[in-house]
């Protein structure tokens, strides 16, 4: 497993028609609130399992926030090899003790927890139904269990435990299309601070005669994209969300980053020139929840990866189009 990923998991609810629902989505809209402020700015520590194609690992994790410093968090493997992995705002540090490594590389905008809410949780109601709401108890605290499921076959299915009094996500589950769970993420212990201590972040070995190593940094910051790559054919409910170009240490040519979502799930499309045709990199792979579709066009390599079943990345991959600007 990547060790820095977690389902990337986010809430969605639909209106219904009577009041006694309209309170009760009121609720839901307060708990999603207090899920937004805690994944983001929150201060805990916990441990927590991962289970994902058989197998299972341990971890720990702690996560903090500063008006000043911003978002800081620490993971540690706790089974299998010993791994740390310590995000400093846009900044992520890889710590293997055993090949006695460090790797530091830009860090994506995304959390190892659950990304922020959507603002329009009614527009996902065409696209996810709610099936069930539930209360339960996990890691000791109280959270409310919710299911949502997707009206077709481009989603995945999940399920979250939202702590009730501060929003954590303690537990959570993706179904991939026939139902069947594929992931799932459980707190066995959790706490909430009013600021975490200091010491908790930093790296649980002495570095001073490990290897490191600079990957995926920018050379020459952020360039303008190229306007003339459009994808053809989105799939329904999803829309382009961003767009970027930049100079990458991994590669003498520029990577273009097209970024889509459906509110809840989310798809990155990295297109890039490759000098040598050998090194082009064509068809499909799956790794848990992930699944990446990859094709050549006009010697650019294009790569689509998502959280999200097969079809849907192969329909974006095939989609995407160059057509120059005049």
């Amino acid at each position: 497993m990547f060790l820095y990923r977690l389902p990337i998991i986010v809430l969605v609810f639909f209106s219904f028609i009577d009041v006694t629902a309209s309170a009760a989505e009121s609720d839901m809209e307060k708990l999603l609130g207090k899920m937004n402020q805690t994944l983001e700015r929150g201060s805990y520590e916990g441990t927590f399992v991962f289970m994902q194609n058989g197998t299972v690992e341990t971890m720990s994790i702690v996560h903090g926030y500063s008006e000043t410093g911003g978002a800081r968090e620490k993971l540690v493997s706790l089974t299998g090899d010993a791994r740390e992995v310590i995000r400093d705002q846009d900044v992520l540090t890889y710590i293997w003790p055993r090949e006695k490594l460090v790797v530091v590389e830009a860090a994506s905008a995304k959390h190892s927890l659950p990304s922020t809410l959507p603002t329009d949780l009614n527009e996902l109601a065409f696209h996810y139904k709610l099936t069930e709401v539930d209360q339960a108890r996990v890691a000791g605290h109280e959270c409310m269990t919710v299911h949502f499921e997707p009206l077709d076959n481009l989603r995945y299915g999940h399920e979250l435990c939202i702590e009730l009094i501060n929003g954590m996500v303690l537990e959570s589950k993706t179904f991939d299309t026939n139902g069947k769970v594929i992931e799932n993420m459980m707190f066995t212990s959790f706490r909430m601070y009013d600021s975490v201590p200091e010491k908790l972040f930093e790296p649980g070995v002495h570095l001073n005669d490990y290897t490191w190593k600079t990957a995926g940094v920018e050379l020459d910051g952020e360039l303008l994209p190229d306007q003339a790559w459009k994808i053809e054919a989105l799939p329904p409910g999803f829309s382009l969300k961003s767009v970027t170009r930049r100079l990458m240490s991994a590669s003498n040519n520029p990577v273009q980053h097209m970024v889509l979502t459906d509110g809840l799930a989310s798809v990155s499309v990295f297109i890039s020139k490759v000098d040598d045709p050998s090194l082009m990199y064509k068809g499909a792979h799956r790794k848990g929840v992930i699944n990446a579709y990859a094709r050549d066009l006009n010697q650019h390599q294009i790569t689509v990866v998502g959280e999200v079943p097969h079809g849907t990345v192969k329909m974006i991959g095939a989609s995407v189009i160059y057509i120059p600007l005049h």
